[in-house]
């Protein structure tokens, strides 16, 4: 095996565990798009250019090329809309769920043009719909911060020279008129420092003690804008269980300036499983570089209809 596709941050040669990607059905567009983080290998002795893309019943996979990855090194990459799908009816699932699993392929070539073919390496990869509009879903909890309030969510900087603030936002909902927001600001001295900023909002849950646990969240970020040799470049944003990774979107954090690491200014909906009968602290972080004068926006993120389900 001369390269390798993972979907964690576990390094080798420890196995990368199945995964299984979680999807609400509520309120999602006509196709439904499919976007992932992926961490793909290079263990041959020369430069290979990678390239990736996927299969399963009823899907449509785009081909993405990744570039060139150096002999004995690895890479992160969000794709963005990689997949597309018919959106399933609730009548295409059984008691609000519905299982499936694609196929990704990772090729690798000796070539820049992508002609020469030297590996292929297939990931299978579990799918799981839901339903949680269902009967037989219960909603334990539910964060929509339509009563005007933050309905416990705390924030707290990770980073230094960091300042953070949170509240409640009109500008973009999903369920009116509020969601809850985010800024982070760079509070340290004028310089040409690229600075290493990292936010949290968190709140503690007890789930309930039923077989099946998941927590759904809607998330929007976007940078401030860039101005002159002041700049922001979001890295990655993680949904954590206490301190264990659940969902991990974009790159590990760098000083590069030349793009943000997933999609800005959109949507996005994460689900994951939780563990049951279990108080445990929900977090949501949200890693940037920046070189930015004192108390100019970093980063704003706005979360909205925030669900806890079981069943």
């Amino acid at each position: 095996m001369s390269i390798e596709l993972r979907l964690s941050d576990i390094d080798p040669p420890a196995p990368d565990p199945p995964r299984t990607i979680y999807r609400d059905i509520v309120n999602l567009p006509n196709p439904v798009l499919l976007g992932m983080t992926v961490r793909y290998f290079n263990y041959d002795d020369v430069g290979l250019y990678f390239q990736i893309t996927g299969a399963g019943a009823g899907y449509t996979f785009g081909t993405v090329n990744l570039g060139l990855l150096a002999s004995g090194t690895d890479a992160y990459r969000n794709l963005d809309q990689l997949a597309s799908r018919a959106k399933p009816s609730p009548g295409d699932l059984t008691n609000g769920e519905l299982d499936e699993s694609i196929t990704l392929t990772l090729k690798a070539y000796t070539d820049a043009g992508y002609t020469t073919l030297k590996w292929t390496y297939n990931r299978v990869v579990s799918v799981k719909f839901i339903n949680s509009a269902d009967a037989a879903f219960t909603v334990d909890f539910l964060n929509n911060f339509d009563d005007g309030t933050v309905q416990g969510w705390e924030v707290v900087a990770v980073t230094s020279n960091t300042a953070v603030s949170r509240g409640i936002s009109t500008d973009y909902v999903l369920s009116t008129p509020y969601s809850l927001n985010l800024v982070m600001y760079w509070s340290g001295a004028t310089g040409a420092t690229v600075q290493h900023i990292t936010a949290r909002l968190y709140k503690s849950f007890t789930t309930p003690n039923k077989s099946q646990v998941y927590a759904i969240i809607d998330i929007r970020i976007w940078r401030g804008a860039d101005s002159g040799s002041n700049w922001t470049r979001n890295k990655n944003y993680t949904i954590k269980k206490d301190t264990d990774v659940l969902a991990f979107f974009g790159r590990p954090y760098d000083t590069s300036y030349v793009e943000d690491y997933f999609p800005q200014s959109k949507w996005m909906r994460v689900v994951v499983p939780l563990p049951p009968n279990t108080t445990l602290e929900l977090r949501v972080e949200l890693d940037a570089a920046t070189v930015r004068n004192p108390n100019n926006i970093i980063s704003t993120l706005r979360m909205d209809d925030i669900k806890i389900i079981s069943k």
